[in-house]
């Protein structure tokens, strides 16, 4: 358990961070117009010892290797005016000797590149052998061995954690303190960025939705403007290319669905002086659906009919304040009720379970086939309707505004509060009638919110149990990674990690069926410095996962009964069966190849976690 001083020194970090004193040092973009400092401690934290070194000023580069290139000239420089008093000859001619070998590696600007990160990370040696500037130095000095055993066992530690048998003894023959070493290393920026799209909106987009008969997807949001040309709060993306429907809709858009015969829209829509909570768009023309004795009813969310009806829809009205109604939209165009809330449904879904409808509600009624009361029950902001309608438990959050099922679990996340006595639970897991929180705001700084969550269809059949989540919200895993309002969580290491620092929140999130990119939604204008217009990509999020190693193993019989074999795996490493919603089922350390007493899990699909030298490995395995 940590210590309350720990949280306390967290907290305060926090604080400064978030009123903007210290951010920079991880969010600065290299073309922003900021400090020496500020820029030189983004590359390495460890610059916070050595101010004296940074010049005064302010300064801009053309690229991130630009900044690397200067901060390495400038701590070689440091270092040639300030070697320890304490060096023999022989430690000092070694040292002179190297750091002129560093400057040679700086001038080249020839640095590892980040693949598998989506924060800034060090890199001893890359997937294309390329060195880091401490791992250059080991390895110019004639002990390539010693490059190669650190990059087996710590490639992506700082040099801090780096606990590698002879680095110590290497750092004394060259004349070199830890601290010293800890400065030179630079961490690298990702890869994977986020890009506008195309001109983007000149408004917030609060929905992106996938058309699974095109791969398309529809972008509704409050803006005039959708690539710089006219339109009102409704497009398309299709083709690379951003277009609207029609002149697009007068009116908020809450959720979107893709049929056949055109796209339908839900919310609020103002035609001919009236408020109509469905619209179609049929490919020239929008028609307006209204409900019967629900005149001027707002539709919240939707999802697609069962037999006999089309949609099942969640709208409010002046008749029932401060309630919800379920109702059905039959195939011959009438409507049934089919139930009432207490309060408010944010979102719905079909699922494994059932209808899945969450939100900040405390109780239902559902009615029978004579629009009567049938049954009345207490909830926690969640029920679902399977063969019978029923809650889940109390260790949701305040209000859920978002649930994605991933891998046979449900997912749900919503607004979770800091202050004592709050409910803290900001994103949590239901999976064989247990519900689990994930996701907790521990960090005591403000109310946080999730507002979407997406995981790609074929994550998890790709063995790949990583959601992206986006709100309004900030993540600090240590002092040098922090990031804001958009994560992917990991449901293997039970681990968040940022992947933005974006100024506003993220109201939508989606994947495409034929790419990995995400696709982000919201109120925010820019990411780490750059011009992000309310609409923006990232590519390959689904495929990132830090621990990943590139190794060959294979793991045989699969399926298995009693023992798994593992071949290319050492003795000695620790593993991990989970279940597939990431639960543990059995750990230990692998022995003579062998995972053996596997008898008495039951038959279905695990997780395969082994934590060999050169990273965590996982592979899908079955019984």
């Amino acid at each position: 358990m940590r210590s309350n001083q720990y949280f306390t020194t967290i907290n305060t970090f926090l604080l400064t961070v978030f009123i903007g004193a210290s951010l920079s040092f991880y969010a600065s973009s290299h073309i922003k117009h900021e400090s020496y400092f500020d820029h030189l401690s983004e590359v390495n934290k460890e610059w916070k010892h050595f101010k004296e070194a940074a010049p005064e000023g302010i300064i801009s580069f053309d690229s991130d290797l630009d900044r690397i290139q200067l901060h390495l000239n400038l701590v070689i420089e440091h270092l040639k005016a300030n070697s320890p008093s304490s060096l023999n000859l022989n430690q000092l001619s070694n040292r002179l000797a190297l750091l002129d070998k560093l400057q040679n590696y700086a001038d080249n600007k020839i640095f590892p590149i980040n693949q598998y990160h989506s924060v800034r990370t060090p890199y001893f040696v890359d997937v294309l052998g390329t060195n880091c500037a401490v791992g250059q130095m080991i390895y110019v000095s004639g002990n390539e061995e010693l490059v190669a055993k650190i990059t087996k066992e710590h490639n992506y530690a700082y040099i801090k954690d780096i606990h590698t048998k002879g680095i110590l003894e290497w750092a004394n023959e060259f004349g070199f303190t830890l601290d010293e070493l800890k400065w030179i290393q630079p961490g690298y920026p990702p890869t994977q960025t986020m890009n506008q799209i195309l001109g983007g909106t000149n408004g917030e987009v609060t929905k992106i939705e996938l058309n699974t008969l095109n791969g398309d997807l529809s972008i509704a949001g409050d803006f005039t403007q959708l690539n710089n040309l006219p339109c009102l709060n409704i497009g398309y993306y299709k083709n690379n290319q951003l277009s609207c429907y029609g002149n697009g809709i007068e009116g908020k858009v809450n959720d979107i669905q893709h049929k056949t015969d055109g796209v339908y829209v839900f919310g609020a829509f103002n035609h001919n002086g009236e408020v109509y909570p469905i619209a179609r768009y049929d490919g020239a023309n929008w028609n307006y659906i209204g409900i019967s004795n629900r005149e001027g009813a707002i539709a919240t969310t939707v999802t697609f009919g069962g037999i006999n009806y089309k949609f099942e829809v969640a709208i409010s009205h002046s008749s029932i304040p401060n309630h919800q109604e379920i109702w059905y939209y039959m195939n011959d165009n009438t409507w049934e009720r089919q139930a009432k809330v207490n309060g408010i449904i944010n979102e719905t879904i079909v699922s494994y379970y059932g209808r899945v409808h969450v939100g900040h509600f405390d109780s239902v009624i559902v009615y029978n086939s004579n629009a009567s009361i049938d049954t009345t029950f207490s909830v926690n902001n969640v029920v679902i309707r399977g063969n019978h309608w029923y809650g889940i438990g109390n260790d949701v959050s305040d209000t859920v505004n978002t649930v994605e099922e991933v891998g046979g679990a449900l997912i749900f996340g919503g607004t979770c509060g800091y202050q004592t006595g709050d409910n803290n639970i900001c994103i949590s897991r239901y999976f064989n009638s247990v519900l689990q929180p994930l996701f907790l705001n521990k960090y005591g700084i403000k109310d946080f919110t999730i507002n979407t969550i997406a995981m790609h269809h074929s994550a998890v059949f790709g063995g790949i149990y990583k959601f992206a989540f986006g709100g309004e919200f900030d993540i600090a895993l240590d002092f040098s990674t922090y990031g804001s309002n958009l994560a992917t969580y990991d449901l293997v290491s039970n681990k968040a990690e940022p992947i933005a620092i974006l100024d506003a929140p993220v109201y939508t999130l989606a994947y495409r069926l034929f790419d990995f990119d995400l696709y982000i939604g919201g109120n925010f204008q820019t990411n780490m410095g750059s011009t992000i217009n309310h609409l923006g990509k990232m590519t390959s999020t689904v495929g990132l996962n830090e621990n990943t190693a590139e190794i060959n193993f294979n793991v045989y019989p699969n399926p298995f009964s009693s023992t798994i074999n593992l071949e290319g795996i050492e003795d000695g490493a620790k593993y991990s069966i989970l279940h597939i919603d990431g639960r543990l089922a059995k750990n230990g350390t692998i022995q003579n190849e062998k995972i053996n007493d596997l008898d008495f899990l039951p038959k279905g699909s695990y997780l395969l976690q082994i934590e060999a030298t050169k990273g965590v490995l996982v592979k899908k395995v079955f019984k």
